[in-house]
C-alpha cells in the first residue's frame, strides 16, 4: 500500500521507514490515551462525576475518544485520497472530480408590497 501510494521509487525509501515511525507512535501514546480518559467518573470528578453513563460504562470514553479519530481519518482518507486502483468498482465514484461547495448567495428575501407604518 505504502508503494502504491508513493510512486516515485525515490521517495519510497523514506515512506516506508515513516510508517513504522507512526506504527511505534501510535504503540506508545494509544494506551497512554486509553489510560487517562479510563473512569473518567473517578479519575476526572469535576468533569465526569455526575455522568451516570460513564459511571455505569467507565471505559466508554476511551472508545468514543478513539471512534472520533478513526472518523476523522476515514473522512480525510475519502477526501483528499485519489482512487489510483482503475479495477476497483467502485472506482468511477471515487475519481470524479467535486466541484467545490459555494454557498447560495442568491437567496430571495421577502418584502412586503405594504410600506412602513
Amino acid at each position: 500500500m505504502v508503494a502504491e501510494m508513493v510512486p516515485e521509487r525515490e521517495l519510497q525509501p523514506r515512506a516506508f521507514s515513516i510508517m513504522p515511525l507512526v506504527w511505534s507512535l501510535g504503540s506508545i501514546f494509544g494506551p497512554s490515551f486509553g489510560g487517562f480518559f479510563a473512569k473518567p467518573a473517578e479519575n476526572l470528578p469535576g468533569l465526569f462525576g455526575h455522568n451516570k453513563f460513564l459511571i455505569k460504562f467507565p471505559f466508554a470514553l476511551p472508545n468514543i475518544v478513539a471512534s472520533f479519530l478513526f472518523l476523522i481519518g476515514i473522512t480525510t482518507g475519502f477526501l483528499y485520497l485519489r482512487a489510483r486502483n482503475t479495477s476497483c468498482p467502485l472506482s468511477p465514484l471515487l475519481t470524479t472530480t467535486r466541484k467545490p461547495w459555494k454557498p447560495n448567495v442568491t437567496a430571495q428575501i421577502p418584502v412586503s408590497s405594504s410600506g412602513s407604518n
